[in-house]
């Protein structure tokens, strides 16, 4: 299934804002995700499709880079009940990775949405780490 170029464009300037929200040139941030920098130059301008696996990479990243001063617990984030925390995983985690460990279970679903990954950029949790 093909992205929209809508998606292509969001994604783009994902990986764009993310590798400089770490400081990375895309010569560095090519070595640390073990792709091409031609495959940057590409995801950046959207002309290729950011594979779900290197988005996953690159919001990990951005999750390690995101200043832990000013860091909220996704559970404040998401204002969960104490009914909910108790049942979730992410309560035994730093609460920045909520997205990662639930997967779907943190961000709204879309039916179309195939591999999770848009599913993850509009996630509250992901959209603070990526501010």
């Amino acid at each position: 299934m093909t992205k929209s170029n809508n998606e292509c464009s969001d994604q783009s300037e994902t990986v764009k804002k993310i590798r400089k929200n770490v400081g990375m040139t895309q010569a560095k941030l090519s070595k640390a995700l073990g792709v091409s920098i031609r495959a940057i130059q590409s995801y950046e301008q959207g002309w290729r499709d950011v594979p779900t696996h290197i988005m996953v990479q690159l919001l990990v990243l951005a999750a390690a880079y995101y200043p832990k001063g000013e860091r909220r617990k996704c559970w404040e984030i998401m204002r969960c009940s104490l009914e909910s925390m108790e049942k979730c995983p992410c309560c035994k985690t730093d609460g920045m990775l909520c997205w990662l460990v639930t997967g779907r279970q943190s961000a709204p679903c879309e039916e179309d949405d195939t591999n999770g990954i848009s599913a993850c950029l509009k996630c509250p949790v992901v959209q603070e780490i990526l501010s």
